[in-house]
């Protein structure tokens, strides 16, 4: 995760000099920002939305700095089945 916590920071700094900044161009508190920019908090889809709008960035290349990992709460994959694998 603190691969793709460094791109979304990456992202970021290509636009704006600081995460106060952007967080201000968001109507954000630079505490909501930092929560994401941490990996405290996973962002859900309007946060994206307006993640991806500021940063001129495609929704799912965002979404991709967030979901490439395992799930936290350990769900497991099934086949079409329904079978866990």
């Amino acid at each position: 995760m603190a691969e793709k916590i460094k791109e979304l920071r990456a992202l970021i700094y290509g636009k704006f000099n600081s995460e106060t900044e952007m967080a201000k161009s968001l109507g954000w508190s630079r505490q909501r920002l930092n929560k994401i920019t941490t990996g405290v908090k996973t962002p859900d889809l309007w946060e994206l939305r307006d993640l991806s709008n500021e940063l001129k960035t495609p929704i799912s290349a965002m979404a991709q700095i967030f979901l490439n990992h395992k799930s936290p709460n350990r769900q497991q994959k099934y086949n079409r089945r329904g079978v866990s694998k």
